[in-house]
């Protein structure tokens, strides 16, 4: 494998299919390479878990939030009146769970990091 693979699944609203999907938010191509960029340095210890996960949550909120793209309506699913639906966007569905995203993807890139070494 050439890059680690990170996930963590939001919902969001796909256009095309024209339905609510779950997204992986490292699926935006800036948002996971300056998190790579990131990870790489708490590997390597050039930086505190606490500025890796504000970090880490500031790019996603400079990539995924209040975008039209990366929101989705919520609301009372009987409500028909869509000016009482609330716009949540991706970043707001992450940022509750940054501790677990910010140590989910460390612990995947020293896993990455161990087989690559494993491999040659």
């Amino acid at each position: 494998m050439k890059n680690p693979n990170f996930e963590f699944y939001v919902l969001n609203y796909d256009f095309n299919r024209k339905k609510v999907i779950l997204y992986n938010i490292f699926n935006n191509a800036q948002v996971y390479d300056w998190s790579l960029k990131l990870i790489r340095k708490r590997a390597r210890n050039e930086i505190k878990d606490d500025e890796y996960r504000k970090e880490l949550l500031d790019i996603i909120h400079w990539q995924e939030w209040a975008r039209r793209e990366y929101e989705i309506s919520v609301g009372d699913a009987f409500e028909t009146d869509c000016n009482k639906l609330e716009k949540w966007d991706c970043f707001e569905q992450a940022a509750p769970n940054i501790e677990v995203i910010a140590d989910m993807c460390l612990k995947r890139y020293r896993q990455w990091k161990k087989g690559q070494k494993n491999n040659k």
